[in-house]
């Protein structure tokens, strides 16, 4: 049985990982790489390169308006924490990391009632991201902020409630 003490401090990581990735979400955008970062410092799994990697798989781009991109990283952080550490451990030591990934999907799915970030946001992500789009992003990036923000208050929201589902499912299991 778990005492009043291990509860708080269950439910205190679960706050401040919540609020760190709205608050990266709200100030820089960018639902994967945000959600990454808030669950890496309070789980202490701070990646460098992880964290670059994430820097392309928000939910809009680039794989056309499908799986949300804070849902994307919330796998990430679970993979890394009970991931397989070396492929010739074969494929019974991914089922760990898979099964709370499992967990993590279905509880969003119960939550949100889809995993696809055009849905999420009520359509406002469901154009596909070209190359002429992110040029101009590049070069205008006031004019994308702009264009945004609907979008971030929409996906705010749901990067919190990722990074508190994975807090969730970690403390479950330790």
């Amino acid at each position: 049985m778990e005492n009043k003490g291990e509860a708080d401090r269950k439910e205190a990581m679960k706050q401040e990982a919540g609020r760190r990735a709205f608050e990266y979400e709200s100030t820089y955008h960018g639902c994967c790489q945000c959600t990454l970062l808030a669950l890496q410092e309070v789980l202490g799994l701070e990646n460098e390169l992880v964290f670059k990697a994430a820097s392309c798989l928000m939910g809009m781009f680039p794989v056309e308006s499908r799986t949300c991109g804070a849902l994307t990283a919330g796998a990430m952080i679970l993979g890394m924490k009970y991931g397989r550490g070396d492929v010739k451990e074969g494929i019974p030591s991914l089922t760990k990391g898979m099964l709370q990934t499992e967990k993590l999907v279905r509880r969003f799915k119960h939550e949100f009632g889809t995993t696809l970030c055009a849905e999420l946001t009520g359509g406002m992500t469901d154009g596909v991201m070209d190359e002429k789009a992110i040029r101009y992003m590049a070069k205008h990036p006031e004019v994308m902020e702009k264009v945004s923000i609907p979008v971030i208050k929409k996906c705010a929201p749901v990067v919190r409630r990722v990074a508190e589902l994975v807090i969730e499912i970690v403390n479950e299991e330790e």
